[in-house]
């Protein structure tokens, strides 16, 4: 097991996992911790060893959102547009991943934390945990994590999320297709473990190239999206022995 200041990494098998490690803060998203998981997740999805990354949090929550005291004294209207810039480009990173990503959630998943988990392919969620979006309550738009959420969940759901400010329960969540599966606190990383070596079993092209596939797919006509399909099971013949 290696550790970064505020990401621990640890490899089982095949299998990543990166935790969040600022657990007195919970989990809340600095500067170094935004870096440094940019960094671990770009050597996971390089790491042609790594068939499947586990996110997680260290502590009581999953991740808090942004850490507004990181930003402290730096309000200007320059220093704003630079932490937007850096946020798009770290949730652009997160939906670009090759590498099938699972959420571990518990406690509260708010703000770029929420989207964080979003991002991933797969969440799984303790029965107590609680997600939202503040930033327009706290009086910033939410530019860094509309466009993941809109696209995710649609923007009837995304818009009540976003502008109401109302965080839910994992139960909500579920209803609205943000997690995967509910379990309670006990068993989150038992069941995290179990989903994540089910994956790292099967062909690493074969899972690579079905999520390729999938993000590819959901922003396309079917007719073009049967095309795809068809290019992309021509590629997987270039994979087999």
């Amino acid at each position: 097991m290696s550790s970064t200041t505020t990401v621990s990494i640890r490899n089982e098998g095949k299998v990543r996992y990166l935790t969040l490690n600022r657990p007195d803060k919970l989990n809340a998203m600095n500067q170094q911790l935004s870096n440094e998981l940019s960094v671990a997740l770009t050597a996971a999805d390089r790491d042609r060893e790594v068939s499947v990354i586990v996110i997680n949090g260290e502590g009581r929550a999953f991740c808090a959102g942004a850490d507004l005291s990181d930003s402290a004294g730096k309000g200007s209207s320059l220093a704003v547009a630079d932490s937007i810039d850096e946020s798009i480009a770290f949730y652009q990173q997160l939906v670009t991943l090759d590498t099938p990503m699972i959420a571990a959630v518990q406690g509260y998943a708010l703000g770029g934390g929420c989207n964080l988990a979003m991002s991933c392919d797969l969440v799984i969620a303790t029965d107590d945990a609680t997600f939202g979006y503040p930033e327009v309550k706290l009086g910033m738009p939410a530019s860094g994590v509309s466009p993941t959420l809109v696209h995710q969940i649609g923007r009837k759901a995304a818009f009540e999320l976003l502008v109401l400010c109302e965080n839910i329960n994992a139960t909500k969540a579920l209803q609205f297709g943000m997690i995967n599966r509910i379990v309670a606190a006990e068993d989150l990383m038992t069941q995290t473990q179990a989903m994540a070596q089910q994956l790292a079993n099967y062909n690493h092209n074969a899972l690579w190239l079905t999520k390729q596939l999938i993000r590819r797919c959901a922003d396309m006509a079917l007719p073009d999206a049967l095309e795809l399909g068809k290019d992309i099971g021509l590629k997987a013949k270039m994979y087999q022995p």
